[in-house]
């Protein structure tokens, strides 16, 4: 079969076509329509999912050498119990579930190179298994319905998706639930990140309507608590850290 290479105009216009189906997805997620995250999950997949026989899109048009913003709240070693480190959970009774950040809790913000954000580690769940964003949106699109569905899931995602191995619940003084769709609430924080990556003003506030938010706890084998270093403040006269190489005033600083 003869194929004709597609111009750097079309692979561009394929580019607007794959963020205006995040950005639809990612505000339907918002509006309670959760399923959405396995949509999610395939467009990011498009975007960054590189194997022996297909190139990506943003690889295909040379994207993928910016820094790319992480989110992710850095994972403690000696840390005890399990981590998620791109999700908050919003309580309100039984109603209870995992949620994304969006632009709330600022610090943990980093810029990172495509292959350390693509391979950072966002859960780490009661058996000690770790979970990249690269393993969460391929299981997702690969086997859980983003683009194929499995007759069997992968344990580990499984786990992490139907059988609460971040061993979270809620208890109402009689009943005791798990909280759930953690993997939801990180697939569409990472769709999150994407936008802040490619569009230097995007900026989406978490309203949903909770009794308290809860993140980021640790209990540590140690005398003294852990210690996060804060983000640097960029000065808007310095070169943006996302790659750009414009002034951060002119990019993602506007």
């Amino acid at each position: 079969m003869v194929k004709i290479k597609l111009k750097y105009k079309e692979l561009e216009d394929h580019l607007k076509e794959q963020l205006d189906f995040l950005i639809t997805s990612c505000d339907l997620y918002d509006r309670g329509k959760l399923s959405e995250a396995k949509r999610i999950a395939a467009t990011i997949r498009i975007l960054f999912h590189d194997t022996k026989h297909s190139r990506s899109l943003l690889g295909q048009l040379e994207k993928k050498e910016n820094k790319f913003y992480s989110t992710n709240l850095p994972l403690i070693e000696k840390t005890l119990g399990t981590y998620s480190g791109l999700t908050l959970i919003g309580m309100k009774g039984q109603n209870t579930i995992y949620y994304p950040k969006l632009d709330e809790m600022p610090f943990g913000i980093n810029w990172l190179t495509f292959e350390s954000w693509w391979d950072e580690i966002i859960f780490r769940d009661k058996f000690n298994n770790l979970i990249s964003r690269c393993e969460l949106i391929k299981t997702s699109t690969n086997q859980d319905g983003g683009a194929h569905v499995d007759e069997a899931l992968d344990e580990i995602y499984y786990n992490l998706a139907k059988n609460n191995s971040l061993a979270t619940h809620i208890f109402d003084g009689e009943n005791k639930d798990h909280i759930p769709h953690p993997e939801k609430a990180a697939i569409r924080q990472i769709g999150h990140e994407v936008l802040k990556t490619l569009f230097a003003d995007y900026e989406k506030k978490q309203t949903a309507v909770v009794d308290i938010w809860l993140s980021g706890s640790e209990l540590i084998e140690a005398n003294m608590p852990s210690s996060i270093t804060k983000n640097k403040k960029i000065g808007r006269n310095e070169i943006c850290p996302c790659g750009s190489e414009k002034k951060y005033k002119k990019c993602h600083g506007k």
